[in-house]
């Protein structure tokens, strides 16, 4: 469906342009040349469908998952492309409207149900979207596509065809998880999400997922939590897209950038709101920069904001 509705992106609308899937793999233009013993498949993920009826999604991140694949073999290149069928994309094109709430896009109530119904609609608390379109990776011999909430989508990766949605919640003690893991060699997942900690409060959870496992069970159903750190403020945590991982720690830079708790549960039931309204930052508080907990120790610098570290290594000083 290649869509004319005038998105409000002004002068940045072509990135929020809507895009059809393909019904089967067209070959690419190859500019240069491609080595002969290049094989294999490149997936990405991202944004392909900004509108449903006459609601647009408002921000970049909140577009439908779009899966794309190029194939590699005797230095020609097809590519292929399809929509993650999550409840986010199927409701919203059986509804033809945005039906779950993205990162910058607030769903409203269904217009067709009468008042009553729609009022205690808001109270039925946060329905958490599975809008899968940022970042897909292994685990065991399965694929995943990934946004940072807790449910993950295990895809087809020959054909693109959406498999099972997987909420994390029913395994390990988290509320979401990043997008980008760490991946050892022997497929060993590790990943890190915001949790309830210790008295209520907030805390960060390291949680490994092992590797293929022998007896072909899913590895998911053997993931838990390895590391705890805990949270600077009881109630806001910070913002988190990524992690670093050396041979021997982990570490997390707790930044200023953080989610107000209790915004995020009152922004459906009460406001009105979307994911992108509860975020605030305390340039106060600095950046805690935490090691793994088996070390017991953090370090306070000056505030500022990171979004990936880019690699995390270990070195022996002399004295």
């Amino acid at each position: 469906m290649v869509s004319r509705f005038e998105h409000p992106a002004g002068g940045y609308k072509k990135i929020f342009e809507t895009v059809e899937e393909l019904s089967e793999p067209v070959p690419a233009t190859v500019t240069g040349r491609i080595p002969s013993f290049l094989k294999g498949s490149l997936l990405r993920l991202g944004p392909g469908l900004f509108e449903v009826g006459d609601e647009p999604f408002y921000h970049l991140f909140d577009g439908q998952a779009l899966m794309h694949k190029f194939d590699f073999k005797n230095g020609q290149v097809t590519y292929f492309r399809k929509y993650i069928k999550t409840d986010a994309y199927v409701r919203a094109i059986t509804e033809k409207r945005v039906v779950i709430t993205e990162f910058g896009t607030f769903a409203y109530p269904d217009p067709c149900k009468n008042i009553f119904s729609r009022f205690f609609t808001y109270f039925k608390g946060v329905e958490v979207t599975d809008n899968c379109l940022v970042n897909v990776y292994p685990i065991g011999e399965d694929y995943y596509a990934v946004t940072e909430t807790n449910y993950i989508t295990k895809v087809n990766t020959d054909t693109l065809e959406t498999l099972k949605k997987v909420d994390l919640c029913n395994y390990v003690n988290i509320n979401g998880v990043t997008a980008h893991p760490h991946i050892e060699r022997d497929g060993t997942v590790f990943n890190i999400g915001n949790c309830m900690g210790k008295g209520a409060s907030l805390a960060y959870n390291i949680v490994r997922i092992p590797p293929t496992q022998k007896d072909k069970s899913d590895p998911i159903e053997k993931s838990k939590v390895v590391v705890q750190f805990p949270s600077a403020e009881r109630f806001k945590p910070s913002y988190v897209h990524s992690f670093g991982m050396s041979e021997n720690y982990f570490v997390f830079i707790e930044t200023p950038v953080k989610i107000n708790l209790l915004k995020f549960l009152s922004a459906w039931s009460i406001r009105g709101s979307n994911y992108m309204d509860c975020f605030e930052s305390n340039e106060l508080l600095g950046v805690i920069n935490h090691q793994s907990v088996e070390s017991g120790e953090s370090y306070i610098s000056n505030e500022h904001f990171q979004r990936k570290p880019i690699s995390a290594f270990e070195t022996i000083v002399s004295l």
